[in-house]
C-alpha cells in the first residue's frame, strides 16, 4: 500500500515563509545586539561595526536558522504552525548539509524556484526537485 501524502501548496509555504521570516528578523536583531555590545565592549574607539559585518551577521543568522530548523527532522516553527514536514524522497530526515544546500538553492533560484511548485504535481519547488525531497502536509 503507497502512502497518502497531502503536499502543502503555495499558500500555505508563502503562509509558512512568512510567519518564519518575523523569526529571522528578530534574530537579527538578537545577533546584530550582541555583536554590537561585544565590539563596543572590546574596543576603545567610538567606531561602529562596518557595514559588511552587517551583511555577514545577517546572512550566517538566516542560513544557520533554516539549515538547523530543516536538518535531522526538525521544522522551523512556521513549518510546524501550518504542519508542513520536510522529508528526502526516501521518506528519511535530511541532514544538515543537504538543508544548506536547500537553502543556498532557494537564495539563487529565488521566484523562479518557488513558482516552480505552480506547476509540478506534487507541488515541488526547484530546489526540492533537484535535491530530492518532499515537504508534506
Amino acid at each position: 500500500m503507497k502512502n497518502k501524502f497531502i503536499y502543502p501548496g503555495i499558500f500555505s509555504r508563502l503562509m509558512s515563509f512568512t510567519y518564519d521570516i518575523f523569526l529571522v528578523i528578530a534574530l537579527w536583531f538578537l545577533f546584530g545586539f550582541i555583536f554590537l555590545g561585544l565590539f563596543k565592549l572590546f574596543s576603545y574607539s567610538d567606531d561602529f561595526l562596518p557595514p559588511s559585518f552587517g551583511i555577514v551577521i545577517i546572512a550566517l543568522t538566516t542560513a544557520g536558522y533554516y539549515s538547523y530548523f530543516w536538518s535531522y527532522g526538525r521544522n522551523t516553527l512556521g513549518m510546524s504552525t501550518w504542519g508542513h514536514k520536510l522529508i528526502s524522497a526516501n521518506g528519511k530526515t535530511i541532514t544538515f548539509k543537504t538543508a544548506l544546500y536547500r537553502f543556498l538553492l532557494y537564495l539563487l533560484s529565488s521566484i523562479i524556484g518557488l513558482g516552480w511548485a505552480l506547476f509540478d504535481k506534487q507541488n515541488k519547488t526547484l530546489p526540492d526537485k533537484l535535491l530530492g525531497l518532499i515537504v508534506i502536509k
